[in-house]
């Protein structure tokens, strides 16, 4: 909660503060590859330029697993982060799960998942059907 707190803030090191040194983030941007600890923080430096980040009706489970290939402390979450584009204002609601694995106090995993139709179609791109 720390974290998405700092995201609220626009404190890029905050939020990288709640991330052990070898922390993997997936799925940001779109991405299919992961990012690292610096990656993460100049992919939000970046963002935080061009954009205002609100998140609303969010609701946090923090779930332990034992004795299964997933064995550890998660944080799963839901929500809808707001994004305002600061030059323009125009607004890009999209709905998010997140789901974070914690050790010794600290985020090794996260795993970003969002609607991207909602993000592409907000940025003003159209959906095209294939051709019958």
């Amino acid at each position: 909660m720390d974290y998405t707190a700092a995201l609220q803030m626009g404190d890029v090191d905050k939020m990288n503060a709640q991330l052990h040194d070898k922390a993997m983030i997936y799925g940001l941007n779109g991405a299919l590859d992961s990012l690292n600890v610096k990656q993460h923080k100049d992919y939000f430096i970046n963002s935080m330029k061009e954009y205002k980040h609100s998140i609303s009706g969010d609701l946090y489970l923090p779930v332990k697993v034992e004795n299964n290939w997933n064995e550890g402390e998660w944080l799963l979450s839901w929500g809808t982060n707001t994004v305002t584009n600061k030059k323009t204002g125009k607004e890009i609601e999209i709905p998010f799960h997140i789901v974070s694995m914690i050790e010794d106090g600290k985020i090794v995993f996260i795993r970003y998942f969002y609607d991207l139709l909602n993000v592409a179609t907000g940025q003003g791109f159209t959906l095209t059907p294939p051709k019958k």
